[in-house]
């Protein structure tokens, strides 16, 4: 699979990607490219609005190489969002002049891509469009945002005329599950003759060799979440916690991550009446130190009332963690009697059940076969192979 690099360069347009001021935004987008780049010569190219006035000139372009990756992100000036039809304009023509910068440069290292990728429509896509139309350069749309959900926010007739057409024309179309791809496609009319699923990449953090964890007497569970309480329902998950101590269970719960609901949460498991050692709170965990307190863990807890796929599924399968969660958006694609329990949305009692059935060891799961499983689809190399193959398949049937 190695001979891809020699005969594919690819440029990819992204709408979200990590960037000086914010390392995180877009981040499953970058392992993506560093997946495909074991394969093909990569290139990002990332266009970021400033309307802080920390820009010194209108453009600003930074090019590092990343991973394997040639990265270039502009920065570029920009009004803030306002009713001002001129305002409006300059910002559509900046954002595509700082693709047009980062571009050139790529094409002088790189030379001119045999294809691009889309990531997160729509203005990228428009990008890839006009290169299909006037240089015939093929292109493939990856869509990872949750808007086209009936619980979206995918409106106006202009962005769903040219969210259509650039879809259409598209070589192909992945999503991250087929909860997604159906949603485009029945909830909007965004048609394309060849849909896939393609899988979010795990860090490869996820897959190093991590020493066993010893016996403890008391289950530990984690839950991993931005703290938005209306789709994540953390609220719910503290009352089941609530529900497990009252019927005598001994456990331990771990809370990760930080949000616009963490304070109330944390007040609302105080009125709860469940204490600091058994209902742990720890704010944003990253890296490394993510890792370490997510292996403390027996299985991880997803209560979400409405979801896509959340990544912190697949980095708790890359550590062998079952999976207890809603059934919910496309998780029910992955989670399946062999690495965990889907239980329904809302039903406290359902997954107070569930998790009571984990503690008492009626419910139980293989970590290797779970870790396995997710080295196999999930990792750097399972991924980028499977869009190598997508890209390779796309230029010898043009």
């Amino acid at each position: 699979m190695n001979t891809y690099r020699e005969n594919i360069t690819v440029f990819h347009y992204t709408r979200w990607y990590p960037n000086r001021y914010d390392p995180m935004f877009g981040l499953f987008i970058k392992r993506h490219a560093e997946a495909v780049a074991i394969f093909a010569e990569t290139g990002v190219i990332y266009a970021h609005p400033v309307t802080d006035g920390k820009l010194k000139k209108t453009y600003e372009l930074d090019y590092r190489f990343e991973k394997g990756v040639h990265t270039a992100r502009v920065y570029y000036l920009t009004f803030k969002p306002g009713k001002s039809v001129v305002k409006q304009t300059i910002n559509i023509y900046r954002y595509f002049k700082a693709n047009y910068l980062g571009r050139r440069l790529l094409v002088e290292k790189l030379g001119k891509p045999d294809i691009h990728h889309v990531h997160i429509l729509t203005r990228p896509a428009v990008i890839a469009f006009f290169y299909h139309i006037i240089l015939h350069i093929p292109y493939v749309v990856s869509e990872h945002w949750s808007r086209y959900l009936r619980t979206g926010s995918f409106t106006g007739n202009l962005r769903k005329s040219v969210t259509r057409m650039v879809v259409k024309s598209a070589s192909a179309v992945t999503t991250v599950t087929k909860n997604l791809a159906n949603a485009m496609q029945e909830n909007h009319r965004l048609t394309n003759r060849a849909y896939s699923v393609l899988a979010n990449v795990v860090d490869p953090i996820f897959y190093r060799d991590y020493p066993k964890r010893l016996p403890n007497n008391e289950t530990t569970f984690v839950h991993v979440s931005c703290f938005e309480d209306q789709s994540k329902n953390i609220s719910g998950l503290l009352r089941v916690a609530r529900l497990l101590n009252d019927n005598g269970h001994r456990f331990k719960l771990i809370l990760i991550g930080e949000g616009m609901d963490f304070d109330s949460m944390v007040h609302y498991a105080t009125d709860l009446g469940l204490k600091d050692n058994q209902v742990v709170f720890t704010g944003l965990l990253q890296g490394k130190a993510l890792v370490k307190k997510m292996l403390e863990a027996d299985a991880l807890v997803v209560s979400s009332h409405y979801e896509n796929l959340p990544v912190v599924i697949i980095e708790g399968m890359a550590l062998g963690l079952p999976v207890i969660s809603t059934r919910v958006g496309g998780i029910d694609e992955i989670v399946d009697t062999s690495n965990g329990c889907l239980v329904t949305p809302g039903d406290e009692q359902q997954l107070a059940q569930a998790m009571a059935q984990f503690i008492e060891g009626s419910l139980a799961f293989n970590p290797e076969l779970i870790k396995d499983k997710s080295r196999a689809t999930y990792s750097s190399e399972a991924v980028g192979e499977k869009i190598a193959a997508l890209y390779q398949n796309i230029l010898q049937n043009r």
